[in-house]
Parts: structure tokens; sequence; C-alpha cells
């Protein structure tokens, strides 16, 4: 199967003004599926922390759980539904306990899961997917701010439904997933070329090569998260995430 490796970091700006990060980043392995999320909480949104922890949380519980449903489906928007439906019941859940409404939970949501031979992507709002297959980077999904870079749409966006991107497909030949926010972006996404930096396939294949069997703080975990707080940290004020999924070797 896959090794895991997720992580996220406070960005300058939120560090300077003594606030809390906003992304938030969950793994989850069950039945023979993998799952990772990713949610970048709405800096408009006054608990948006609250609610990425909520979404990729739940992200995660439901796509291993709805991950045959969805490889097989022929429904795309039926698909969709659902897996909103559930993202939605777990925000209003937070909401309720919380006492806020659901735009004070706002993030985006990035997804992928996969089992032996298949994968499933989600996507809402900025940040990227990418894979890499044959060795070429490909991005999965791009963000969804293109044409203004300070708008994008949320989980809690009305647009949602008609916004979230789904994806499936088979594993062959490939090596490997990333996902990462629009902070991380900034060091590992040309949004002129539309093409993922070629770093990639070193973080990639860094956790492809991992040997973290049996080992509570795999060596490569500390390498990557020094490489994240040094160098892709240094290039955006924002907060940064990233979830990697490699093939074992």
């Amino acid at each position: 199967m896959f090794n895991e490796f997720h992580y996220q970091v406070r960005g300058r700006a939120h560090e300077r003004d003594g606030t809390p990060g906003q992304d938030r980043t969950t793994y989850l392995s069950r039945a023979g599926i993998q799952a990772m999320c990713l949610a970048d909480g709405a800096g408009s949104a006054s608990k948006s922390t609250r609610g990425a922890q909520a979404a990729a949380d739940e992200g995660c519980v439901a796509l291993t759980e709805l991950f045959d449903s969805l490889v097989t489906s022929n429904d795309a928007d039926q698909s969709r539904r659902e897996i909103l439906n559930r993202l939605h019941a777990r925000l209003a859940e937070v909401a309720r306990r919380l006492d806020c409404s659901l735009s004070d939970l706002a993030s985006t949501f990035l997804a992928v899961a996969v089992s032996e031979d298949a994968f499933v992507a989600v996507h809402i709002g900025d940040g990227v997917i990418g894979y890499l297959k044959h060795g070429e980077l490909r991005v999965v999904s791009a963000p969804d701010n293109d044409e203004f870079a300070n708008q994008t749409t949320f989980l809690t966006s009305e647009s949602a439904a008609d916004s979230m991107r789904l994806f499936r497909g088979s594993l062959d030949g490939v090596s490997g997933f990333l996902l990462m926010s629009d902070g991380t972006s900034a060091s590992l996404y040309d949004y002129r070329t539309r093409e993922l930096a070629p770093a990639c396939v070193k973080l990639i294949d860094a956790v492809c090569a991992a040997r973290t069997r049996q080992i509570k703080n795999p060596e490569h975990k500390k390498v990557l998260r020094h490489l994240i707080d040094t160098r892709v940290r240094q290039a955006t004020r924002d907060d940064c995430s990233i979830g990697i999924l490699g093939r074992r070797l």
C-alpha cells in the first residue's frame, strides 16, 4: 500500500499576530482503504480552525466508508451529494456545540483515498492535488481561484455542490499523491504554467522509500517537517499544509 506524511505549520502572518493557524490535515487507514484530507480554514471565518479540523477528520471517515460506492457509482452528482452531506452534517454538529453559524466554520477541502488498485480524489476551493504517474508529475485538480487570487469556494458556500470536483481512477503506474494548501502551493505549484514544481517528485519519492514499520517518529517525517518549516514556510505569509501518499517500494 502507501506510506503517508501530513503536516501543517502556522504561517508567519498568524505567528506575528498571535493567532492560530487555520490549516488542518488528517490521515486514516481502515478496512483496506487509506484516506488523507486537508482543509484550509477561511481567514474571514471566526472559527475556521475548528471547521477545518472537523472537515478533515470527517472527510477521512466518510471516504473510507463510501469508497466502494464512489468507485463503482455511475451517478457523479449523487456521489458528490453523499460526500457533501457527510461533511455538512459534521460541521452542523460543531456549529451547535460552539453556538455559531456554518459560515463561521468555512474551509476548503482536499482529499485522496486509495485501495489496492483504485483512487478517489475530492476538491473544493483553492489548493492543489497532484500525482506522480509513470514518473511524470500531473495535476489532478488545480486551484479554484485562478482568476481572483483572494476568492475561492468553501465547504459552506452555496456553490459547494456545483464546485466540488470528484475524480476516480486506476492506480496503475501511480507512485504517489500530493495535496497542498494555497500557502504551500506558493512554493510547489506554478500558477502561470499550472504545473507542479519538480521538487514534488523528490517529496513523493522520499515518502515512497521511507522505512516506517514499527517506528514511532520515522526519520523521513523529521526531514520533511524541517523542509516545510525552513523552506516552504519562508516563501509565504500564509499557513502551509501538505499531505503525501507514497507507494511503498
